[in-house]
């Protein structure tokens, strides 16, 4: 190798290193985001209603009963 050269081949052996240690750094995060959401989806139940629930009493997502509006049949 000429010494002229030298330098070029460093810089792009440098930028290269670089580049693919941004790549893996991409990549790692990435898969941190997927352990991320599979430990939200592994409680997905304590978020979101799986079925129809008697509600207990009132509370913010109970809307004071459900079936407040329905039509009494006694009294029509």
């Amino acid at each position: 190798m000429t010494t002229q050269c030298t330098p070029i081949f460093k810089m792009q052996i440098a930028i290269w290193e670089g580049w693919m240690r941004l790549m893996l750094v991409g990549i790692g995060a990435y898969g941190h985001l997927w352990e991320q959401q599979a430990a939200i989806l592994e409680h997905h139940h304590a978020w979101f209603r799986n079925g129809n629930v008697i509600p207990r009493g009132a509370d913010w997502f109970d809307h004071y009963g459900k079936r407040n509006h329905d039509v009494d049949v006694e009294k029509v």
